[in-house]
């Protein structure tokens, strides 16, 4: 079988207007991991970047199946690129489709479809129209992060305020510096929880559960873009997380009910943090996940199951049996 690889690399030079500009997109290294992991199935790969020359080349080379990993270029629908195309062209492909990816790279819109079944914190999204009575009812401290990016783009070490004027004033600086709307978020004291989740229907399972914790005591911890890049220093990772086992299973529970909501396929990531009284609320959706073997938080917590080759090889057969395609 042939299977095309899509992607979009980091650039050897960022030019963006911002140096997280590319932060979603992936290193040559992650791409010729995921690559030999599929080698390792029998498969023919042809790696492809995700570009506008993409759909002439899929057809071109007459590729069967596609593995997605790009996180597309533009705005809020710019993950739904890659699945609308495979859909267009009548291939066959991994993870969700382009509902599932536009809704759940939108914040706000992720949380109004989770919600009530799964628990979110209070916020306002400012989309450019005055939101003053809004921000006040908010309670402080609260993180301001731009709603339609990943890979913590825009969250940074100061993205915690302590008033609706500070919210204010930061939203205006991430507004122009992303061009989107930006979410303003009751800041939860607790502990932050990522779930990993594979398969589709009955067979959907958690892979694992990890607390993202601050390397070292902090009541404001946040997994921002300085953290993440220097995640071995400034981070713990605990499989499972330190928290109650009533409250683990119901993290699980809610993280499962989020995947069937969204409409997620094949392997997602549920991002949760707990409330000052210990109630799990749900963050985000991940359902295109990171995959480098290095430092990608689904790829850690899964090790103590799977090596990264077993998780590509997994995510690839969870698509190809929902798609009922022979692999061979």
């Amino acid at each position: 079988m042939k299977v095309a690889l899509l992607y979009n690399a980091k650039p050897e030079n960022a030019d963006g207007a911002t140096d997280d500009a590319y932060e979603e997109y992936d290193h040559p290294a992650t791409i010729s991991a995921i690559r030999d992991a599929l080698c390792g199935l029998g498969l023919t790969v042809v790696s492809m970047e995700a570009d506008r020359r993409m759909p002439a080349r899929l057809e071109e080379e007459g590729c069967q199946f596609v593995f997605n990993i790009a996180e597309g270029r533009g705005g809020r629908c710019r993950e739904a690129l890659v699945p609308a195309v495979c859909e267009l062209l009548e291939l066959p492909y991994t993870g969700s489709d382009a509902l599932t990816m536009a809704a759940t790279l939108d914040k706000f819109v992720a949380r109004r479809l989770v919600s009530p079944e799964v628990p979110v914190a209070r916020a306002v999204l400012l989309d450019g129209q005055e939101a003053e009575d809004e921000l006040e009812r908010l309670c402080y401290p609260a993180i301001v992060k731009p709603n339609d990016e990943g890979s913590s783009k825009g969250i940074r070490e100061n993205a915690v305020v302590e008033s609706a004027a500070a919210a204010r004033e930061r939203a205006l600086g991430l507004h122009e510096a992303y061009g989107c709307p930006v979410l303003v978020e009751e800041f939860l004291p607790g502990t932050e929880v990522t779930v990993g989740i594979v398969g589709n229907g009955p067979s959907t399972e958690v892979l694992g559960v990890m607390e993202i914790a601050p390397g070292e005591a902090d009541a404001r911890f946040v997994y921002s873009i300085e953290v993440k890049r220097d995640w071995r220093r400034r981070v713990g990772y605990h499989v499972p997380p330190r928290v109650p086992s009533q409250t683990l299973e119901r993290i699980t529970c809610q993280a499962l009910q989020a995947y069937r909501i969204l409409g997620c396929r094949d392997f997602a990531r549920m991002d949760f943090r707990l409330d000052a009284a210990g109630r799990a609320c749900f963050l985000e959706c991940n359902p295109l996940p990171g995959l480098d073997p290095d430092n990608s938080d689904l790829v850690i917590l899964a090790r103590s199951r799977l090596t990264h080759a077993e998780l590509v090889q997994r995510i690839f057969l969870e698509a190809a049996r929902r798609c009922e395609v022979q692999v061979r």
